[in-house]
């Protein structure tokens, strides 16, 4: 069975280009553009075990949904954060996985295969 894997950008061609890159893969996908959707499509699928964030987002931010995913599921949620900026990583974010933008695809699978190797499946 494929890793669920969702991922969250408001960039609609970072987006689409991740997804494809996961999708051929052979991990099954789902996409949000915000914080709100996101939040919806987790607790509509409790088997995605991996969330791609990007930090800047208009409204809610990347931080800002990994304290919601926290407080409100109870699962192990394995999140990668994206930013195109180090500064924007406070210190509560730092125990993170963290990509920094532009990604380079390779480097991006690579970061998603070790983050769910180093789950206890």
């Amino acid at each position: 069975m494929p890793h669920k894997v969702l991922v969250v950008d408001d960039e609609k061609y970072i987006l689409e280009e991740i997804i494809e890159a996961l999708i051929d893969e052979g991990y099954e996908c789902f996409q949000a553009n915000n914080v709100d959707d996101a939040l919806a499509i987790l607790g509509e699928d409790p088997e995605i075990t991996l969330v791609v964030t990007d930090l800047k987002m208009p409204g809610k931010t990347g931080a800002d949904l990994i304290k919601e995913v926290q407080m409100a599921f109870k699962r192990d949620i394995t999140v990668i954060i994206m930013s195109g900026s180090l500064e924007d990583l406070g210190p509560d974010l730092k125990k993170f996985s963290f990509l920094l933008k532009p990604l380079g695809i390779d480097e991006f699978l690579e970061a998603v295969e070790t983050a769910l190797s180093m789950k206890s499946d």
